[in-house]
């Protein structure tokens, strides 16, 4: 297992290159969270070590997030999602009735908070749930 680095670092794609910066402020990610784009401007990363990152890509209207922690000597790879309240109607004569689901796309807002919460505890926060999809990777 990776030991974390002392500094983060900071992946995005501009015109199709990728650019990395360190210890870049939160101010930065938000920045380009926000102008992301599925042309030119896909994907950003925040990582500690190979094992210890926050990613996501898409636009800054639709984006998935997903997060790798270290654990024992692999890691474990996670879809981040919410759970939100939904409305359905079941029928003309019935009441509504309330469900959750959970929603695995996010805009740039919502990635933001998910990217400093990251950045200060390597864990996403309350009211956000993880999906394990360790499995695809292997």
């Amino acid at each position: 297992m990776n030991k974390p680095n002392t500094r983060m670092e900071f992946r995005y794609e501009v015109s199709r290159q990728e650019v990395l910066e360190t210890d870049v402020p939160q101010e930065r990610i938000a920045q380009m969270l926000r102008l992301m784009d599925d042309l030119d401007r896909t994907f950003c990363v925040l990582s500690f070590s190979d094992h210890l990152y926050m990613q996501c890509a898409g636009s800054a209207q639709e984006m998935i997030v997903e997060m790798r922690v270290p654990y024992h000597d692999e890691f474990r790879h996670f879809a981040i999602g919410q759970e939100v309240q939904t409305t359905k109607k079941t029928g003309l004569l019935r009441a509504k009735s309330s469900n959750r689901e959970v929603v695995e796309t996010f805009d740039a807002a919502v990635s933001d908070v998910l990217f400093r919460h990251f950045a200060e505890t390597q864990e996403v926060p309350p009211g956000f749930v993880k999906r394990d999809m360790t499995d695809f990777f292997e």
